[in-house]
């Protein structure tokens, strides 16, 4: 029996390269501390809210302006 390919799996690599293009590995980095006002935030913030709708679709997760730069959502919106 040849295995079919899952659609659902498959289906996970538009949001991988969303938070790639969103630069969210540099955020990964171990013993690094973060504040808000940090300009790779700041940065950050700004380029979430300018592309908030693209997130929504892909990851299911509202991006707000009156968010912070470090916000941590409860749950998907």
């Amino acid at each position: 029996m040849i295995c079919q390919p899952d659609f659902n799996k498959g289906q996970i690599l538009p949001a991988v390269l969303l938070l790639e293009s969103l630069n969210l590995l540099q955020f990964l980095t171990p013993d690094v501390q973060l504040r808000g006002t940090d300009e790779k935030m700041v940065e950050f913030k700004a380029l979430a809210v300018a592309h908030r709708h693209v997130i929504k679709n892909y990851l299911n997760v509202s991006i707000s302006e009156k968010h912070t730069p470090i916000a941590t959502p409860n749950s998907p919106s």
